[in-house]
């Protein structure tokens, strides 16, 4: 079994060396099963295995470069086949396996030579992203000064460091000393009702190229939005701003969601050929984890966790469909991608392991483009599917099940490593009155500005997730109360400061926040119960604070 993200471009190469060095003693093996087969029957253990032999070899050879190789393999395989139902292969077989075998023995020094498999694959940048140092410098360009500057502090709330400007020559400026993460800038200056755009394609094109901007503008004529899109505009909103629709719009802007890289399980009995097919999805980016013993593939299944598994078909102890099967009696994973490799070429064959839980079929050798276009489809799939299941539909954030699941790891690792971490439940304040008054539109909408919120003042290692209506998660592992109280409260006390505006009015809202610490509560149940508590103890004393559970 092996693990890694990141091979060496020269493995390819190794690994192709190392089975043509093993190249001599497989064809003297095969040699020498044969002659203990042609005076067997076919049902005989012995026969069975040299057909998984020969089905093996016909795969992997030709994946290595051995072509010529592979196919008169392929041919002894048919031949073996064709001896079904005889006590002993026909004295014609034998002779063709002799020449077949003669042949192959011969063609090895020839193939040896061969250069060795190319694989041209796009190889894919997956840079470490650290969201705690990322550019936040957002430019906010506006005629008036009093709404530049209020759309300047609102946005502040959710850790931008944000500069207003109030006329053209100041921002052109500002681009040449600091590039920001955004622009939010106005169509309309009294230079004319497109400066603004104007401006922004001459700074594009001269200091920030690749700077997303969003434009404001009191028109809503295509010829304005026209201009906007020629000037590279991402989003184009009508004045006044709704903050929430903004917030909503610059965040994948700025905190570019980075995946992960996809997980793949590649079980495959063939060592050398399961290593070959890690390398070509490693070296595009992609983790893989390999397992010669079939039957042991449910560990490996709850700790790699994979987006999809590649799964040969015929293998010792147990063939591949047989194997989907029983993964898909399991609930955990009735829904995850199975990829099946195989030299099988029988389009029957193909259809029925498909009907028996695969979703692929790909036959043996693989061309590298076509086994990583399988695995990126179908593991993207996968992600989709896991993030409806695991997200909460309104805010994106961790679901109830998710976060209770998240709690019990961090607890389990904070009682295997001796450390402390937080649990806290952050409620918004009199949101029903919200809703009685302006509707469940804009109560929606102030849940989604608060998940922003707490999704950006939170750090890098904390989870967060969407508890029930108005009530927000935090796990915070490796953290002291007095970390998470400077956390959670400048949350409460920056929400408090942000103006909700929509048809019927403006108005403010409050967080009422409650934190619980391990070891203080010893077990997931002690937790959720001291945090409840600490909820109750910020409501009863006038909300708008928070409390932690045991001071």
């Amino acid at each position: 079994m092996s693990e890694t993200a990141a091979p060496p471009i020269s493995r390819m190469q190794k690994l192709r060396e190392s089975f043509a060095a093993q190249l001599p003693g497989k064809l003297a093996q095969i040699k020498e099963n044969w002659e203990k087969v042609k005076v067997l029957g076919a049902q005989s253990e012995d026969t069975k295995q040299f057909a998984l032999v020969l089905h093996t070899l016909a795969g992997s050879a030709p994946s290595f470069g051995f072509k010529e190789i592979g196919l008169i393999v392929r041919e002894m395989e048919k031949l073996i086949k064709g001896v079904e139902g005889d006590a002993t292969p026909s004295q014609d077989i034998k002779n063709k396996m002799a020449t077949k075998i003669e042949e192959l023995i011969s063609s090895t020094s020839v193939q040896a030579k061969q250069e060795s498999v190319k694989v041209e694959v796009a190889k894919v940048a997956t840079p470490a992203v650290d969201s705690e140092n990322l550019n936040r410098l957002v430019f906010v360009v506006g005629s008036d000064k009093v709404l530049a500057e209020h759309l300047a502090t609102q946005i502040g709330y959710f850790a931008y460091e944000v500069r207003f400007f109030t006329d053209l020559a100041s921002v052109k400026t500002a681009v040449l000393t600091a590039v920001p993460a955004a622009i939010i800038a106005d169509m309309s200056f009294p230079e004319g009702d497109s400066a603004g755009a104007d401006a922004v394609i001459q700074m594009r094109l001269r200091d920030c190229p690749y700077t997303p901007v969003i434009f404001m503008s009191r028109h809503n004529h295509l010829e304005a939005r026209l201009k906007a899109v020629q000037a590279g505009g991402e989003a184009y909103f009508l004045e006044p701003v709704p903050l929430c629709d903004l917030i909503q719009r610059l965040d994948p802007l700025v905190f570019r969601p980075v995946n992960d890289p996809y997980r793949v399980l590649i079980v495959d009995d063939d060592v050398e050929l399961s290593e070959l097919h890690a390398t070509i999805l490693q070296e595009y980016g992609i983790t893989t984890r390999v397992v010669n013993a079939p039957l042991q593939i449910l560990k490996h299944m709850v700790g790699f966790r994979p987006d999809l598994v590649l799964l040969d078909m015929y293998m010792p102890g147990c063939n591949g469909h047989e194997l989907a099967r029983a993964i898909r009696q399991i609930e955990d994973y009735d829904g995850i991608p199975i990829v099946f490799l195989s030299a099988e070429m029988s389009v029957d064959m193909q259809l029925a392991a498909i009907r028996m839980g695969g979703d692929d079929f790909l036959t043996k050798p693989v061309p590298p483009e076509v086994l990583i276009s399988s695995v990126n489809i179908r593991a993207e799939r996968m992600r989709i599917m896991r993030k409806f299941m695991e997200h909460d539909s309104l805010t994106g954030l961790l679901n109830l099940t998710k976060i209770q699941e998240q709690l019990d790891l961090v607890l389990s690792r904070a009682k295997k490593n001796i450390t402390s971490f937080a649990f806290a439940i952050l409620e918004l304040d009199n949101l029903q009155e919200i809703n009685d008054k302006h509707g469940y539109i804009i109560g929606d909408r102030v849940i989604l500005l608060t998940a922003f919120l707490i999704k950006r003042r939170v750090r890098r290692t904390d989870i967060v997730g969407h508890h029930i209506g108005n009530k927000f998660v935090v796990i915070m592992p490796d953290t002291d109360a007095e970390t998470a109280f400077s956390v959670i409260d400048g949350i409460r006390e920056s929400f408090s400061k942000i103006l909700h505006e929509c048809h019927h009015g403006e108005f403010y809202l409050t967080l009422s926040c409650g934190i619980a610490v391990y070891p203080l509560a010893k077990d997931s149940v002690e937790i959720n119960s001291a945090v409840g508590k600490a909820l109750s103890l910020s409501k009863s004393k006038g909300k708008n604070q928070t409390q932690i559970a045991g001071q």
